[in-house]
């Protein structure tokens, strides 16, 4: 397509989409306030790693409710088939662990999910070439205790 030659009226999403529900995957369960990611069959599961390509997760967000459970009722499908319940999840900047490897030289970087509350500068475990971590999000800040304040706003695919 050619590039515009004049103003276009883009309409935004009114939910301004920080927020998306997703059915949770069989056998799953989701804890709120974790890393939440979605699997190949497009559920939602929490943050792990995975062993293929062919299995990779997308993550998607923090884990932020049940739909149309209690109020802090966390996203328990087990037993369940997939899809039989649904959890929100939220986009936004979050702190969450890591695992010593992100220091101020990875602010700004692409970060990944080791599991769904810790975060790692690699995109695979040590030496390994079948523990592969998603791309979570942008690293932001990194606190005086070492936790990292990670935009999931900005997540972009992992280099490679």
């Amino acid at each position: 397509m050619a590039a515009l030659t004049s103003s276009r009226n883009t309409p935004e999403k009114g939910d301004d989409g920080r927020m998306r529900t997703y059915g949770v995957e069989a056998n799953t369960n989701v804890y709120l306030g974790g890393i939440v990611a979605l699997d190949a069959n497009g559920y939602a599961v929490p943050a792990s790693a995975t062993t293929t390509t062919a299995n990779a997760l997308k993550i998607i967000g923090r884990a932020e409710s049940m739909v149309d459970g209690m109020p802090g009722e966390n996203a328990i499908n087990n037993p369940g088939a997939a899809g039989a319940i649904s959890v929100e999840a939220r986009k936004g900047v979050f702190l969450y662990d890591q695992d010593n490897s992100i220091t101020i030289a990875q602010l700004g970087a692409v970060c990944f999910a080791i599991d769904d509350h810790t975060v790692t500068a690699n995109d695979r475990a040590s030496g390994a070439s079948v523990q592969q971590y998603a791309a979570a999000g942008q690293v932001i800040e990194i606190t005086p205790s070492g936790q990292v304040w990670v935009d999931f706003w900005h997540q972009t695919a992992a280099a490679a």
